[in-house]
């Protein structure tokens, strides 16, 4: 029987902007109060309102995007009159919820709560592309290496985010820029490998001993940081991105070289997009979902002592 230690990163929280939105203070407290570790740059195609129509208990609301010959191309929901929408000016929508009178709720919200899959915890029963589904296009820290640039200061004076704004006028796709915040824990899984002809014991007190001696190995929260984004970089390969793509888990980066000294055997990544309604995906994971995870086990065949060194082998023959 052998011991694997597993090292389990998931984002913990998340949180959805609009990169406009760090000029008002009270995003930009928010964002700077909670921290947030990493920054996903995202895009979808824009909608606009034209009407919501009461019809008895429920309304019908009228929204359309355009094409790239920039007519219009209809959207309609119909929904309980518990969501009267008034109208909408600068970005929020005016509407009545569950009695409440001139509420304001952003735009980008509003899109994901009407495509919103309440039943689908990963959000794969609907195949076909929703609206308010985003394009992965790039992948940074916040906060983390350098703990005194908070996310606004990286958004704010990021060439990355500028070439994507550029991009996107460039191109009059008539897209947006969203913003996906997110802050990490991570957590430690032992499992055990019984291998065939075996003999099978019961786990000793040493046993379990030497296993939290293994775990008491750590790596420092901006190396946990890094290997996160950058396990977030190889799955999605956003089109922007140039760091970690190709070289991840190479052992010549010091950026995440913490790792090879720990007693970790495996790894995993989970990203978990649903508090905020929206499923998102990239050009090389054209699967949409709100959950994504990639788990790297370290097989028996391996005579290598780290998860990160039998990975970059493996990529190495591809």
């Amino acid at each position: 029987m052998k011991w694997n230690l597993g090292l389990n990163f998931y984002s913990s929280e998340v949180v959805l902007f609009n990169p406009r939105d760090l000029n008002l203070d009270e995003t930009k407290n928010f964002i700077k109060d909670n921290k947030y570790h990493i920054y996903v740059v995202c895009k979808r195609k824009k909608l606009f309102f034209e009407s919501s129509i009461v019809e008895g208990d429920f309304c019908k609301t009228t929204l359309y995007s355009l094409n790239e010959k920039h007519e219009k191309e209809y959207l309609r929901y119909k929904h309980p009159n518990t969501l009267i929408i008034n109208g909408f000016q600068d970005g929020y929508y005016d509407v009545d919820l569950n009695g409440q009178k001139n509420l304001k709720i952003r735009d980008f919200l509003m899109i994901s709560n009407f495509c919103y899959l309440e039943d689908d915890t990963i959000g794969n029963t609907v195949t076909d592309p929703l609206p308010s589904d985003l394009e992965v296009l790039y992948i940074g820290q916040a906060f983390g290496r350098t703990t005194i640039k908070t996310i606004d200061y990286r958004i704010s004076n990021h060439d990355k985010v500028q070439k994507i704004a550029l991009e996107i006028l460039d191109n009059g796709s008539n897209e947006e820029v969203l913003i996906i915040g997110l802050k990490i824990k991570n957590n430690d899984i032992g499992t055990s490998i019984v291998t065939i002809g075996s003999n099978t014991k019961a786990p000793t007190i040493q046993d379990l001993q030497d296993l939290v001696t293994k775990a008491s190995k750590r790596i420092t929260e901006g190396q946990e940081i890094t290997v996160f984004e950058a396990s977030l970089i190889k799955y999605f390969q956003p089109t922007l991105n140039t760091e970690y793509k190709e070289t991840f888990p190479s052992p010549d980066f010091t950026s995440y070289d913490e790792i090879f000294e720990t007693d970790f055997n495996y790894s995993a990544m989970t990203i978990d997009t649903k508090p905020i309604f929206t499923r998102i995906y990239s050009k090389h994971i054209t699967e949409r979902k709100y959950i994504h995870s990639q788990h790297f086990p370290l097989t028996t065949q391996s005579d290598k002592e780290t998860l990160f060194e039998y990975l970059y082998e493996l990529s190495e023959k591809k």
